[in-house]
């Protein structure tokens, strides 16, 4: 069972330098904890979950790929509105296993595999922005999450 981590930690894990940048996400409302603090009250340390550290790792490739954040914004918050779950055992949308996420001018669809990608647009091609492959996030979060529980 996955327990929830710091900012800190979640920063960490994601591959963000510092926690300014999910500092600044949250700001300016691109990403969105569903867990607020692990204790209500000022001053009370945030917490992020499986799920939410998934969509950070979502978010790390889309800067990593040179996008900015706020371009993609829409489709950030769509992809955290879905009803999707995640945690370390399996990465599911209401129609089954989510293979992939694919962000085209701000929209969001999640596809089970990449035989699913066959819709064409008016001109005979599909055009997205970003692919990220999300089993392979879950796959890399899981071990990132795995290697933090070791002792050192």
């Amino acid at each position: 069972m996955f327990k929830p981590v710091s900012a800190r930690e979640a920063a960490r894990i994601c591959g963000f330098q510092t926690v300014a940048m999910l500092d600044y996400l949250e700001r300016s409302h691109v990403f969105v904890r569903r867990q607020r603090h692990a204790k209500h009250g000022r001053g009370r340390a945030r917490i992020y979950d499986f799920r939410d550290l998934l969509i950070l790792k979502a978010i790390k490739k889309i800067l990593d790929s040179g996008a900015s954040v706020l371009t993609m914004k829409r489709a950030i918050n769509e992809l955290q509105s879905e009803k999707w779950s995640a945690d370390q055992a399996k990465l599911e949308g209401k129609d089954g296993p989510i293979r992939y996420a694919i962000i085209s001018n701000g929209d969001l669809v999640l596809v089970k595999s990449s035989k699913e990608l066959y819709d064409l647009s008016t001109d005979g091609q599909m055009i997205f922005g970003f692919m990220i492959d999300m089993d392979k996030l879950h796959t890399e979060l899981c071990s990132s999450v795995l290697q933090q529980a070791l002792p050192l």
